[in-house]
């Protein structure tokens, strides 16, 4: 069912649609216009078909980058999860401690917002992962990329492997909980949040 919820004015802008199948789509744009869809009639009642069309391309082009629905609300991953390993491939301290470890998953939280093309589209996914829960439950699945670089990274710095696994759980759900309190809001940016979150762990 629908919240009734509009999207935020930022969401309701649709990309111009081209004339005739474009040669090249890019998936972020076709996910502001499938949020902007899922606002007005909400998420059940949007089909696929329906964003397709709304996005001016085929349904055929549509499924090659998103096998569902759920995957255009998850989608976006790819940047962030590059950037965030990024830096944590480049701190790898040599020995565990509060201070390189944190200061490494920080920065990497940081990085991985700062490589998100498009901020007010991630907001518009993060608010109905937390209007819908069946979207909400696929976020273990969705976030496991981020999650395992994340443990490799805390192995590395010298975490004995149970641990290393708890802290890593402990930084996904922190940061997680901060993405969507920035959601909820509407500050631009959500670098604070995210280091507050880092802010709270410790390493055992």
């Amino acid at each position: 069912m629908s919240t009734g919820r509009m999207p935020p004015d930022d969401l309701k802008t649709t990309v111009p649609r081209p004339t005739g199948r474009p040669a090249t789509i890019n998936p972020d744009a076709v996910a502001a216009v499938a949020l902007r869809i899922f606002g007005e009639r909400g998420y059940e009642q949007t089909s696929m078909e329906d964003i397709a069309r709304e996005a001016g391309i085929g349904r055929k082009s549509l499924y090659r980058y998103f096998s569902s629905k759920a995957d255009l609300v998850w989608g976006g991953m790819e940047p962030v999860v590059e950037a965030s390993t990024q830096v944590l491939h480049s701190a790898r301290p040599g020995a565990a401690s509060d201070g390189g470890v944190l200061a490494g998953l920080r920065e990497a939280a940081v990085a991985g917002a700062a490589a998100i093309p498009d901020l007010s589209v991630t907001r518009g996914r993060l608010r109905l992962i937390g209007e819908h829960p069946e979207l909400a439950s696929r976020s273990y699945e969705s976030l496991a990329p981020q999650r395992e670089r994340a443990r490799a990274y805390l192995v590395s710095a010298g975490v004995p492997e149970d641990a290393a696994g708890y802290l890593c759980a402990a930084f996904m759900g922190a940061t997680f909980e901060a993405w969507m309190r920035w959601a909820a809001g509407t500050d631009p940016d959500p670098a604070p949040y995210l280091e507050a979150a880092v802010g709270v762990l410790r390493v055992p």
